[in-house]
């Protein structure tokens, strides 16, 4: 008896580059973001850091503002400032 294949599962879970095409950032912002808080979600798998595609889109959804006086974008970028601006 021959198995048929079924169609390929997607990723359950995205490494930082894939997870970075996903959101259309690059993966250094990403990167930044897992350092300083702000971004998605990460798993740590032994030394790997993966993202699921439930965990993005939550974040993406989540991220969703009217202006940036709003207090979603405020909580969002909460903690992500640049390097020199802000510190003594």
């Amino acid at each position: 008896m021959v198995r048929k294949r079924s169609k390929p599962r997607p990723a359950r879970h995205l490494r930082t580059p894939q997870a970075a095409e996903w959101l259309g950032i690059s993966p250094r912002t990403l990167e930044r973001y897992r350092v300083i808080g702000g971004g998605p979600v990460f798993h740590k798998l032994g030394n790997r850091v993966t993202y699921t595609v439930a965990d993005l889109k939550e974040w993406v959804e989540n991220g969703i503002s009217k202006s940036i006086f709003s207090k979603n974008y405020i909580l969002m970028r909460a903690g992500v400032t640049r390097r020199g601006r802000g510190q003594s």
